[in-house]
């Protein structure tokens, strides 16, 4: 009887994640035995600091890469946009599912969109790049931080402590949170890179659990992501500037529009790349150029400093 460790962080999410892939992993391999272990990572440690002040990238994945070098696991399953784009030496995606909406989704007690907003509004979100695009397209409204679970923001907005809340629309669809809520247009906010997306990280010369997982691959999923993230490892990585990008592919062909901007949102450079899917990496390369080339090289020197 094949057996599996799948590790996961102990959110309401990242456990949805995780089991989802499970049920999907015995449906294909009946039969199957899979053991859930639940790993605290830094991220999940750390509730009341910002992102940005944790590192950024990687806080909700290194304990779990550690377990899995350490081969106390045997697969992992992440939120892709979690990822940072470059892996440990000796792991690596066995496989990225299909993709959910990518979209983001504004959050409001009452329902309403971002038009609806009276002047002046706070909106919660932890994200910078969440924060520029939206403060590009309204730039009266007041931004605050906001750390912790699904849950937890979503009864921070109900007790009325901000007008309106911006979440990745797959999480709260995951869920099944019901709150109103209206999903930002990629016109408005570019998702970050890999939202919506899975990953199921293994080891590399892990050829067993490769084959077991890679049943759940979606071509198309991977062949997009692959594009944004080599768009994001461009720009620098693991950067704090708002940066987002997303890619769609058709058939046989793919494109991808990216965004670099300002923290305050009053420079924002977006710009498109289209190609064969086959050239996902280098598509994803030759935008992030173009955009640093139009100020966007600046824009990260500015913020790093």
């Amino acid at each position: 009887m094949e057996r599996l460790v799948l590790g996961s962080r102990g959110s309401a999410l990242a456990l949805w994640q995780a089991r989802h892939v499970a049920g999907l992993l015995r449906g294909a391999h009946p039969g199957l035995v899979i053991e859930e272990v639940i790993i605290k990572t830094e991220g999940d440690r750390m509730t009341e600091q910002a992102l940005s002040v944790l590192g950024g990238k990687g806080v909700f994945v290194k304990e779990i890469e550690d377990a899995l070098l350490q081969e106390r696991i045997d697969l992992a399953v992440h939120s892709m946009k979690d990822m940072p784009t470059e892996m440990p030496p000796g792991l690596g995606f066995a496989a990225v599912p299909r993709r959910h909406d990518a979209r983001d989704a504004l959050l409001t007690a009452e329902g309403g969109d971002l038009a609806a907003l009276p002047a002046g509004a706070t909106v919660a979100t932890g994200s910078p790049r969440r924060r520029a695009q939206l403060l590009a397209v309204r730039p009266d409204l007041r931004m605050t931080e906001v750390r912790g679970n699904v849950d937890t923001r979503v009864r921070k907005l109900k007790e009325g402590r901000f007008a309106a809340m911006v979440l990745a629309l797959a999480g709260i669809e995951r869920l099944g949170i019901e709150i109103p809520r209206v999903p930002l247009s990629l016109e408005v906010c570019v998702p970050a890179v890999g939202q919506g997306a899975l990953a199921i990280e293994t080891r590399a010369g892990d050829a067993r659990t490769r084959a077991l997982v890679g049943v759940l691959d979606d071509p198309d999923t991977a062949t997009a992501v692959s594009a944004e993230r080599a768009f994001l490892a461009h720009l620098g990585g693991g950067c704090l500037a708002p940066a987002a990008a997303h890619a769609r592919v058709s058939g046989s062909d793919l494109l991808l529009e990216g965004v670099v901007a300002d923290p305050d949102g009053s420079r924002l450079l977006r710009d498109r790349e289209a190609g064969p899917r086959e050239q996902a990496t280098l598509l994803g390369e030759r935008l992030a150029s173009r955009l640093l080339a139009a100020g966007g090289a600046a824009i990260l020197r500015e913020v790093r400093a």
